[in-house]
């Protein structure tokens, strides 16, 4: 399948643009923290128009759609446990509004996730710049 993806990425019409991360969050909620996210200010239209061009074109291949509205985000962590929670809610209210630097989106990667002991390991399987 990754050829076929691979292929299918290749058609995906975008322009670069530009990101502006703003703000710090949490799924599912506060109570229970178990992801750390950065909210994207400027260039949201485009990443959901880059999303919606990608879950199409995989539900045509047979994946699935996600039954969760997307949110598009960066995730910066993933807490595993519930040790600390109080200074890590504190820290997350503190940097609720920070602004962080704008950067050109003009690549679209397909990724391969391995999940270790110590962590995920990343890799490139296909790329397209723009």
């Amino acid at each position: 399948m990754i050829e076929k993806i691979s292929k299918d990425i290749d058609k995906i019409s975008f322009r670069p643009f530009d990101l502006e991360l703003s703000g710090v969050g949490v799924f599912p909620n506060m109570r229970r923290i178990n992801v750390i996210w950065v909210g994207i200010k400027k260039g949201l239209k485009e990443t959901e128009n880059v999303f919606d061009q990608v879950e199409n074109r995989l539900t045509k291949l047979g994946f699935k759609s996600d039954r969760k509205k997307f949110s598009p985000h960066i995730t910066i962590s993933r807490v595993r446990t519930g040790r600390n929670k109080e200074a890590l809610t504190r820290q997350v209210l503190e940097l609720k509004d920070i602004e962080f630097r704008v950067f050109r989106v003009d690549t679209l990667r397909l990724m391969k996730s391995v999940l270790t002991p110590k962590g995920p390991i990343y890799s490139t399987l296909h790329e397209v710049r723009k």
